[in-house]
């Protein structure tokens, strides 16, 4: 199963990633790289936890978190683009875009271990994962908007950001995002952990 998934998530990232290809050079530009990763990303995990034979309980979990969190950064970054456009970002080579999709691949790992994780019940350190996820994706969610609020107002061209959450770091939202991370990497390493002892006692 596990290796059944990994060729069909490389297969779709490199289909995807390709057309992505074909399409930023018919453009001229591709600054929506940046939306378009994500996403690919969070439908990864997405297809894991529908195709997986792990708990339901846990590709629920894993689904909804990695699945919200492309999702958003994905509308994120199209809004963004549409309501303040970046400095176009030139085309890139075809094994570019390959390479994005290969670490699309890695990035959903966890996903993937964990939706074939069957322990019946979360364990202690997935429900703090989960937790820990919550805090991350409120606070990124709530740092952006912030910023994005800030910097449409044409008073503030030029300046820093630093009211709500940004008054912190200028990083908040890193701080945010590597929680969130942590939590993904919780769950593959909780399902790492179950194959391992399942290996080490013959199962």
């Amino acid at each position: 199963m596990l290796l059944k998934l990994l060729a069909i998530a490389w297969l779709l990232s490199a289909a995807a990633m390709a057309a992505f290809w074909a399409w930023q050079r018919r453009a001229k530009s591709a600054d929506t790289i940046t939306a378009l990763w994500p996403a690919l990303v969070g439908a990864l995990a997405i297809l894991y936890a529908s195709q997986g034979d792990g708990a339901w309980a846990r590709r629920s979990a894993i689904a909804w978190m990695m699945g919200s969190w492309g999702a958003r950064l994905a509308i994120q970054g199209m809004y963004t683009r549409a309501a303040m456009p970046p400095a176009e970002a030139a085309p890139r080579a075809w094994w570019f875009y390959q390479l994005l999709g290969a670490a699309a691949v890695g990035a959903s790992t966890p996903a993937l271990l964990a939706s074939l994780n069957a322990a019946p019940e979360l364990s202690i350190a997935e429900l703090a994962a989960s937790a820990m996820w919550v805090v991350g994706f409120t606070g990124e969610t709530t740092a952006d908007r912030q910023r994005l609020r800030f910097y449409s107002n044409p008073e503030h061209k030029g300046l820093t950001c630093s009211t709500g959450l940004w008054r912190y770091s200028r990083s908040i939202d890193r701080l945010f995002e590597a929680l969130m991370w942590c939590a993904y990497a919780a769950f593959g390493v909780v399902a790492l952990g179950r194959y391992a002892l399942f290996a080490r006692f013959g199962f």
